[in-house]
């Protein structure tokens, strides 16, 4: 068991290292000891206890802190090890059970979305995503989410292919597609209003990792009638499960936000 000693020391090192990592440029001792409320002393003995196991770097031209590469390893590490399927399933079941209706997670691949999860809520209904399976990214909400953050080069060659139209509302053309992904990347969130089935309505936000690239997507899906009737709380309920996950595979949210140039 710890004593009340090694407790207080592990919480000062922590402090410091947080302290280190949220200077963008590194911070001087002067400014640790500030920022922390740690006595110069006690800052300077752990920093040099860091700075001998590579987790804190000195620069003697600015004679401030950073992080070192022991520091950036243990978080990459943890980074990698962590599971999108295994963080979202309890998210995605929180969400169905507030909506429900019926919750997907889904990566993309080649211009299809690929379902990896589904959690259905009290009032699910039957659709034609199952585990596992394919369905074209271009006319599903989640495959809407993901296609709009690949590359334009990937998604030129998925919008100058022949799109089959799936149902009446389902948009093919090329120029209101590439509109549509423009809008769902200054928006956050997608839609499919019938156009992979009818009397079905689906909204969908990404997931991000820590690189800021988007890893997967999550979809709401259910009867158009229930739907209309509960988007904006939807909405909401989706983008806080979306954010969290996010957050958990070590993405940062910029407040600024993307669009396709």
């Amino acid at each position: 068991m710890q004593d009340k000693s090694s407790s207080s020391n592990i919480d000062k090192t922590l402090t410091i290292l947080e302290a280190i990592s949220d200077s963008d440029k590194g911070i001087s001792l002067a400014e640790l000891t500030k920022v922390t409320k740690i006595p110069k002393t006690t800052t300077f003995r752990i920093l040099e206890s860091l700075k001998n196991r590579e987790y804190v770097a000195y620069d003697g031209m600015s004679e401030r802190y950073l992080l070192d590469i022991k520091s950036l390893e243990l978080g990459i590490k943890g980074l990698l090890n962590v599971n999108l399927v295994d963080v979202s399933i309890p998210y995605l079941k929180s969400l169905s059970g507030i909506t429900n209706e019926t919750c997907f997670l889904g990566v993309y691949n080649q211009g299809y979305v690929i379902y990896l999860y589904k959690s259905e809520g009290t009032m699910s209904i039957q659709t034609n995503a199952r585990l596992g399976s394919r369905m074209p990214a271009y006319c599903t909400g989640i495959g809407k989410a993901l296609l709009a953050y690949q590359s334009l080069d990937e998604i030129d060659r998925i919008l100058n292919q022949p799109l089959e139209k799936i149902t009446e509302n389902t948009i093919i053309e090329p120029i209101t597609l590439f509109n549509t992904l423009a809008r769902i990347r200054a928006d956050g969130y997608s839609f499919d209003h019938e156009e992979n089935e009818i009397g079905l309505t689906c909204v969908a936000k990404p997931i991000f990792n820590y690189t800021g690239n988007i890893v997967g997507a999550i979809s709401v899906a259910g009867p158009t009638y229930r739907m209309e009737k509960k988007l904006d709380m939807v909405i909401t309920n989706l983008q806080k499960v979306c954010v969290t996950i996010s957050r958990q595979l070590g993405h940062i949210e910029k407040s600024a936000k993307n669009s396709l140039k």
